[in-house]
């Protein structure tokens, strides 16, 4: 997606006029210096001395002044022992006005071009909030509160009975034949729903194919191999507390990282990054472009991670999606897998904009942990939402985006949920 950043100009001429007033009010203060010195000089009968006489007969004592300043405004007092001198004090007055620090030219770029400040201020932080899941798992410090929803992605989903909710994603335990891996149709019957008028064939999905592929992990001892994140982190349940994260998404990011390391002995990172957060205010538009920078340097950083898990959590209008595992209440799964491809006059069109070298392979990791989730846990798992474009998937061939119940699901029904995520992924990358 193409973003187009705009200029604030109202902006811009308030924070020039302001340093305009700045400027001009030290000229003059120069200026009345100088003149009542000139003044001064040409009448030296005046009994009252004025400005200039009186700094010369009564010398500045800037111990004095500071002193002065200390006992009437405490706050210069703490600034002063901190180590600041009276040039910091100016600049950070002119700072706390105008918004530019002038020991950082880049804060100049940030007020002239908004963009500047997100490029400066999110690229950073996103990368900085991972935590290495290494013997206990520690909480993390959260710098901001929670930010209330504005909006939520519906899936489309169709309710026979406005009074009983019945979820037409659910899967149960099923064997498949070659020949029916091979029909489109049945497969979207019993494993795939495609996103509104999205027509696909075999070509796209060819399961038998995707089945086949080696999606296996050979596990490192002291190496991240996983990374878990979520591209909406704000994301949360019926009954979340709104000030707690730990009670939406990343809350489960939390839970699951935990058992994978220490049931499974699988190295795992967390990244906790808030990329649908913008000066503090929600803003889901655009989340995926301020997460890619974020996980890419993360993979970097970290070679030995092969799989990556973008945890969400579903929007739906009314209902519940919940089963019962292992007798607990348990929120239902569903793996969501981007296309790269619209429906353009009527016909099936590639997105080349936003390519996805791994597309083949998210299908195949998807489709192996739906049928052993089947498997192991008939009536889990929805079926796999197939829809355009690509989403957080194009960056590792193991790549996952996960909904996790959805709004009206509970806190508990949801954390429950991942004991058996981790299992079936476990299962199907063959952990030993």
């Amino acid at each position: 997606m193409v973003r187009i950043h705009t200029i604030s100009l109202g902006r811009i001429k308030s924070k020039l006029f302001t340093i305009i007033i700045i400027i001009l009010a030290i000229l003059f203060s120069y200026w009345l210096i100088v003149f009542s010195g000139s003044y001064t000089k040409k009448n030296p009968e005046l009994e009252t001395p004025i400005i200039s006489q009186h700094f010369e007969e009564y010398p500045l004592d800037s111990e004095l002044y500071k002193k002065v300043l200390e006992e009437t405004i405490p706050y210069v007092d703490g600034y002063s022992n901190d180590g600041h001198t009276v040039g910091d004090f100016i600049g950070d007055i002119f700072a706390f006005i105008t918004d530019i620090d002038w020991n950082n030219p880049a804060t100049l770029l940030e007020e002239i071009i908004p963009f500047v400040r997100h490029m400066n201020t999110y690229s950073v932080q996103y990368t900085q909030n991972v935590i290495e899941v290494d013997g206990m798992f520690n909480d993390y410090a959260r710098d901001k509160e929670v930010i209330q929803q504005n909006d939520e992605d519906y899936y489309q989903i169709e309710v026979e009975d406005d009074e009983v909710f019945q979820d037409p994603f659910a899967s149960a335990q099923i064997k498949y034949s070659q020949a029916q891996l091979r029909d489109i149709d049945f497969l979207q019957r019993n494993l795939y729903n495609f996103e509104g008028d999205l027509k696909l064939t075999y070509a796209d999905i060819p399961a038998v194919e995707l089945l086949n592929r080696d999606v296996s992990l050979k596990k490192q001892s002291n190496k991240p191999q996983i990374l878990i994140f979520h591209t909406h982190s704000q994301e949360q349940f019926a009954d979340s507390d709104q000030n707690q994260l730990d009670d939406g998404v990343i809350g489960l990011g939390e839970v699951l990282a935990k058992i994978l390391h220490e049931e499974y002995g699988i190295g795992v990172l967390h990244n906790k990054g808030q990329y649908d957060v913008v000066q503090e205010k929600l803003m889901r538009d655009g989340s995926y472009e301020r997460m890619e920078p974020a996980i890419r340097k993360i993979l970097q950083q970290n070679p030995s991670i092969e799989v990556i898990i973008d945890l969400h959590r579903d929007g739906i209008e009314k209902g519940k999606l919940v089963t019962t595992i292992n007798g607990k209440p348990t929120a239902k799964l569903m793996f969501v897998n981007g296309i790269c491809k619209v429906m353009k006059n009527g016909k099936l069109t590639d997105l080349t904009s936003l390519p996805n070298p791994y597309l083949k392979d998210n299908l195949a990791f998807s489709l192996q942990m739906q049928l052993k989730a089947n498997e192991l846990y008939p009536g889990l798992m929805r079926k796999i939402y197939i829809k355009p474009y690509r989403y957080s998937l194009h960056m590792l061939p193991k790549s996952l985006l996960v909904e996790v119940g959805a709004n009206t699901n509970t806190v508990e029904e949801a954390r429950n949920a991942m004991a058996p995520l981790a299992e079936i992924l476990c299962e199907v990358l063959k952990v030993k």
